[in-house]
């Protein structure tokens, strides 16, 4: 005979949570343990009193490790209602441990990080657009590992799943360490999602135009010759005696002209 001692951690109000010495759990409804019903009621039928092909343990390893009893009952071929009694306190604990991986603090290069991992992913999903409330938190563990934290989220079309091992040990925090690519970025304390920026103008100035201290006086032309009597003919003065044009000087433009596009006349009206 096995003997089976009661789990009241994982007990709730409908079943009783009863382990062996091997640690396998069982599941017992409540109402089995009511008083007998009456003579004139017929007993309630067995499901099936075939055996299953699988032992309660393997059953439970296997649920532990991400199995569903829609999965394992197709590839048993059982009704999925003779697995529950063994798959109940399994996905109880599966539960427990993806709850307990929130308050988990995430290993980074220089210890754990100081605020929670569900408090680290709240903000990096409220930075990207998206909202915590609407990912999906579960917890496995295949034989001989630890635990495995998934967190599962939709965006768009694409599906997308984090991955962190789960540590508890007797008097210190849990902590988590990122265990693919989505889940160290999301717990990189130097990973920005690139946003998008404007890039400065640089404003184009007008050049300078120097305002003249005076008007410049400006040389007219004058063409001079001298003639000189030599009996009864005039002649021109000789080339040497000529007086030579002086050159023109600069004239700066006021500044009003180089707004106003106006030609600067650079000579004076005849008087």
């Amino acid at each position: 005979m096995r003997e089976l001692y009661l789990v009241e951690d994982e007990s709730t109000e409908t079943f009783h949570v009863l382990k062996d010495a091997d640690g396998v759990r069982y599941q017992l409804a409540r109402t089995e343990l009511a008083p007998a019903p009456a003579p004139s009621a017929p007993p309630t039928p067995p499901v099936s009193s075939a055996p299953l092909p699988l032992r309660p343990k393997e059953i439970q390893t296997r649920i532990r490790a991400g199995a569903t009893v829609d999965e394992l009952a197709e590839e048993m071929g059982v009704d999925p209602a003779r697995l529950e009694a063994y798959a109940h306190p399994v996905l109880l604990e599966r539960g427990q441990i993806s709850e307990a991986a929130k308050q988990s603090h995430p290993l980074r290069e220089d210890g754990p990080a100081k605020l929670t991992l569900f408090e680290i992913l709240a903000t990096a999903f409220a930075a990207r657009g998206h909202s915590i409330s609407a990912a999906t938190w579960d917890a496995t563990r295949e034989p001989g590992d630890s635990w495995t934290v998934h967190v599962r989220w939709q965006t768009g079309l694409s599906e997308n799943e984090a991955l962190w091992s789960f540590k508890q040990s007797m008097g210190s925090a849990a902590t988590t360490e990122a265990r693919n690519a989505v889940a160290a970025d999301l717990t990189d304390p130097d990973f920005v999602q690139p946003v998008r920026s404007l890039t400065a103008v640089e404003q184009i100035s007008r050049p300078a135009v120097e305002e003249p201290a005076g008007e410049p006086e400006v040389e007219t032309e004058t063409e001079t010759a001298t003639e000189s009597a030599e009996g009864d003919f005039l002649q021109h003065p000789s080339p040497e005696g000529q007086p030579q044009k002086r050159a023109r000087r600069a004239v700066t433009p006021h500044w009003e002209d180089v707004l106003l596009g106006v030609r600067t006349n650079t000579k004076r009206p005849r008087k």
